[in-house]
């Protein structure tokens, strides 16, 4: 067998294997928004299965909104919204997992924040497809006014967000009563 062969043989399909694992991760890194956001959701809807039956059969129609909406925003947006869009859902799920006290406020406080966020994303696309059109002098210098506008909003409303739901964790209202009266209530709440 000379070298020719050799390779052929043996090193030429690892090679391939080499290629194709760098074609895929090359694919991941230009999609990262998809790889974080993905997982993200599934893990949301999996902490579903901790709340009551009823409970799950109100959050459903809402999650699947909420996945809809998040997706629309993800795929179509302008950046930074596509990777604020997914770390705030990576947050909300880590928010709804360590919350102990009412995870089904926090699951409710998430989902509304993550439409929020995913409706202004889609509407700075709306603005930013409407800019581009837009030729006339005048709206030229308003539209940079807006771009600057829309861009603050962009930053500063999923980090609200967030901040939000971690207040969520680690602060809750005072209950008013003593440690057993608060266990008697949510045990009669359960029954």
């Amino acid at each position: 067998m000379n070298m020719n062969e050799f390779v052929d043989a043996f090193l030429l399909p690892c090679f391939w294997q080499l290629n194709g694992m760098l074609v895929a991760l090359y694919a991941l890194s230009e999609h990262l928004e998809l790889v974080i956001l993905i997982p993200s959701l599934a893990w949301l809807y999996s902490l579903l299965n901790h709340f009551e039956s009823k409970q799950r059969k109100a959050f459903l129609p809402v999650f699947a909104g909420t996945a809809a909406f998040t997706l629309a925003g993800v795929l179509t947006a302008p950046p930074p919204v596509p990777y604020l869009l997914a770390g705030l859902t990576g947050v909300s799920s880590i928010a709804v997992c360590l919350e102990q006290y009412r995870p089904d406020e926090t699951f409710w406080a998430s989902l509304q924040g993550l439409i929020l966020y995913s409706l202004v994303g889609l509407g700075a696309w709306l603005i930013q497809t409407w800019l581009m059109k837009t030729t006339d002098s005048l709206a030229g210098a308003g539209s940079e006014y807006l771009s600057a506008l829309v861009a603050a909003a962009l930053w500063i409303m999923p980090v609200a967000q967030a901040t939000l739901l971690i207040k969520n964790l680690l602060a809750h209202a005072p209950v008013g009563s003593d440690t057993q009266t608060i266990i008697q209530n949510a045990r009669e709440r359960r029954s």
